[in-house]
């Protein structure tokens, strides 16, 4: 990813170039392509906004988005360790306003975890931040988008091992739906109060067998400043069988509402 500058405007930008050993990859392309198409279609202020997405000269993609300023919640995790509920409750509840505008859009993002939260200072509200999603690389569209979408098939893994719904453990693309997203912003919220997602492990295998059978330590036992209304929160977005989690994100947020 390079900073640029326009040579008239001074306005700068980040473009995201493929590697170039790996433009010749069609999968690797369309997921470039995959992701400028999945942010336009969505419009939300709180998405990462796709400038222009193209081929260089040499043939190499390339996908100019506006320029942030700030810090993922990934590297602001791994400053503080965990944050406090004042903290951590504004973030998760506009990261779940941009997955409900998402999926309002057919779109599902597959791959949240901390490091696709970007935060930066909201110069609408001082001493307030606002939230950017980002990457939707892997994101499944459906609908009218869905033509020229990355094709998935039975067996393949598609996520961050520590984020990924148990359906997504599984391997099986035609489970997957909007719900998968609700888990893994469960997994978010419980890292941000309890400084570690809930299943951590050397293996990548043990992480996925433990997100598919193995029921997750409640938040209050690894932060006990955690209320048990918040705990019962995070619980459900965790539920095993997708059915038993919140309907939809719009749902979740409104649990997350003071």
């Amino acid at each position: 990813v390079y900073l640029a500058e326009h040579v008239v405007m001074g306005r700068k930008a980040a473009i995201k170039v493929l590697r170039r050993e790996f433009s010749g990859d069609e999968a690797l392309v369309a997921r470039v392509m995959n992701e400028a198409r999945a942010a336009n279609a969505i419009g939300h202020p709180t998405i990462v906004d796709i400038v222009d997405v193209g081929r260089l000269p040499d043939g190499i993609p390339y996908m100019m988005m506006e320029y942030l300023v700030g810090e993922d919640l990934s590297k602001r995790l791994a400053r503080m360790g965990r944050l406090s509920l004042e903290q951590a409750l504004p973030i998760a509840m506009q990261a779940c306003s941009a997955v409900a505008a998402a999926h309002d859009k057919g779109i599902i993002h597959r791959d949240l975890k901390p490091e696709n939260l970007f935060l930066l200072p909201d110069v609408t509200a001082p001493g307030r931040e606002r939230v950017k999603v980002l990457d939707f690389g892997i994101a499944k569209l459906r609908g009218d988008f869905a033509g020229g979408a990355v094709k998935t098939r039975t067996g393949s893994l598609f996520g961050t091992p520590q984020y990924m719904s148990p359906e997504q453990c599984r391997g099986i693309p035609e489970g997957i739906d909007h719900r998968s997203d609700i888990y893994s912003l469960g997994i978010i919220l419980y890292e941000m109060l309890c400084g570690s997602p809930p299943f951590v492990s050397q293996g990548v295998g043990d992480v996925l067998l433990m997100h598919v059978s193995r029921a997750p330590d409640p938040p209050s036992a690894r932060s006990p400043d955690v209320p048990r209304w918040l705990e019962q929160v995070i619980l459900c977005a965790l539920e095993k069988n997708p059915g038993d989690r919140f309907a939809n994100v719009a749902a979740l947020l409104s649990a997350l509402e003071p």
